[in-house]
């Protein structure tokens, strides 16, 4: 994808003048084109500073009179990417390249307006693709998101079905066995024949139900949980809804208990989706850290959740997951949205004798 709109600015900034008539000079737009396009190779990595040095590069081009075309729709890939991940700033630079270009002109006003005019209405359309392609992102990652956790529900209720039909071939088996091993011991001296075909009885009674738990059983495991490793993933996907993301995990995390990575990870996946849904933050910030006794989870944004902040399901089970292990979770809506999860790293007594 870099490549062809590499490709496709390099060609375009070299054929669109020659094609209105321009003279066709190769220290002119091919020049321009072959420079925009090579800084597109590095929008993914640093999209505004991609296009500050694209539009100072066309304002030089612009200057000197070697390139006689657009102030805004050269720049188009690069405003793009950049408002993808900092709208405002990707609009100022265009709005601020469209605007020296405009005066260094010395147009007339009527001239000024329809040129301007013009430049400015692709801005527009630029940055309202931007924002469709982040809004259309966002609710992408939410909607898989939310997929995933129906799975869970689903697979939770399966097992807990599963479980409850153990307990009904358990308590089966007991009583059924028992009842035979009473025969058996009343009938040994008397009628050893009826002892023993008590005793074959309540053994194939034994064997029906070892073949059946050994069924239920393989049905319940747990398939492989996310642990922090997974972090990474939710940071990729935050970052390709339009977020720019600091992940900072800190100390040694490759020690953490299976229960305290989960929840660590469940934390900050419910943030990331709260971020994502409710919030217009473009900033997110992940923080892990591990001491010896705790492991300390902190996720905050930039956007703006006071006004119409409610406590969701989601906020709740992750309060659930965090105190089940004895930790403690607390939940800022002021400005931005900040959730802080400290995490016990020794055992909750309360949690296992329950």
């Amino acid at each position: 994808m870099d490549l062809a709109l590499a490709l496709l600015t390099g060609v375009g900034v070299s054929a669109g003048p020659a094609m209105m008539g321009a003279p066709l000079l190769w220290h002119g737009g091919p020049a321009l084109g072959i420079l925009l396009g090579g800084l597109l190779l590095a929008r993914r990595y640093r999209p505004l500073l991609v296009l500050v040095l694209s539009a100072l590069v066309l304002i030089g081009y612009q200057s000197s009179g070697l390139f006689e075309g657009g102030w805004i729709w050269p720049l188009s890939a690069a405003l793009f990417t950049a408002s993808l991940t900092r709208p405002g700033w990707a609009a100022g630079a265009g709005v601020l390249t469209l605007a020296y270009g405009v005066g260094w002109q010395g147009l007339g006003a009527t001239e000024a307006l329809a040129r301007g005019g013009v430049e400015l209405l692709w801005l527009a359309v630029m940055l309202a693709a931007a924002s469709a392609t982040r809004q259309y992102n966002r609710w992408r990652i939410e909607h898989r998101a939310r997929l995933l956790q129906l799975e869970q529900t689903r697979l939770a209720e399966q097992r807990l079905h599963i479980s409850r039909e153990v307990h009904d071939v358990v308590a089966h088996t007991l009583a059924v066995v028992g009842v035979h091993l009473n025969v058996a011991v009343a009938a040994l001296d008397d009628s050893p024949e009826e002892a023993r075909a008590a005793l074959h009885t309540a053994l194939a009674v034994r064997n029906q139900a070892t073949r059946d738990l050994k069924a239920f059983v393989g049905e319940l495991r747990d398939p492989p949980q996310q642990g922090l490793e997974s972090i990474a993933d939710l940071v990729a996907q935050a970052r390709a809804a339009g977020l720019e993301v600091r992940y900072e995990p800190e100390d040694d995390l490759t020690a953490i208990p299976a229960a305290q990575a989960l929840t660590a990870y469940r934390v900050v996946q419910e943030a990331v989706i709260n971020t994502l849904r409710h919030s217009d933050a473009d900033r997110l910030t992940i923080q892990l850290q591990a001491t010896t006794r705790d492991l300390v989870v902190k996720v905050v944004d930039n956007g703006s959740t006071a006004t119409d902040f409610t406590t969701g399901h989601g906020l709740t089970g992750m309060g659930e997951r965090v105190t089940a292990l004895g930790g403690t979770l607390h939940i800022d809506a002021g400005r931005g949205f900040a959730v802080q999860a400290v995490l016990p790293l020794t055992a909750h007594l309360s949690g296992l004798t329950s």
